[in-house]
């Protein structure tokens, strides 16, 4: 027979959340790693292929556990949409920032010769589709998630009439 050590709950509790935090500050910086080696070192794929793996496989996993326990990816009721919409905005954001400074590093010359409007322009509808294309992976997560939640609940409502 092992030996159980029972442990204080509030220690297992700041161990989980120390944990976390460092898995999202690991993820920060990975993240970091990938676009500085691509974007200012312009390095081979190959150098930071391992970096981007890892990054989009656990963020895959991470999702995909959520999604099958049942757990929300984000808070309860009003707050969800909000950190929805945020997300949608931020990941809008960002993608046009990259694509923004790639671009006009690349094409500077020709968007002085044709008018900034064309940059104006092709930054505009970056930002209209990734925003548009972030709300619809996160909207298909968070039905996905309900769903699964609703399973659950259906089970447990089950479970509950039968004793």
């Amino acid at each position: 027979m092992k030996k159980q050590n029972s442990q204080d709950e509030r220690v297992v509790a700041q161990r989980r959340k120390i944990n976390s935090e460092a898995y999202g500050i690991l993820m920060i910086v990975l993240l970091c790693s990938i676009l500085v080696q691509q974007f200012l070192l312009k390095a081979p794929f190959g150098q930071y292929a391992v970096e981007l793996i890892c990054f989009f496989g656990m963020s895959l996993y991470v999702i995909i556990r959520y999604l099958t326990l049942g757990l929300n990816l984000y808070s309860d009721g009003k707050r969800a949409k909000i950190i929805t919409f945020v997300n949608c905005i931020v990941t809008g954001i960002v993608v046009t920032s990259i694509n923004g400074v790639l671009n006009y590093t690349q094409y500077a010359e020709k968007y002085n010769k044709d008018g900034i409007g064309y940059f104006i322009a092709v930054l505009a509808v970056t930002f209209i589709s990734a925003t548009v294309l972030a709300f619809v992976v996160l909207s298909c997560l968070n039905y996905l998630n309900n769903k699964k939640q609703a399973k659950i609940k259906k089970q447990l409502d089950e479970k509950e009439q039968d004793e």
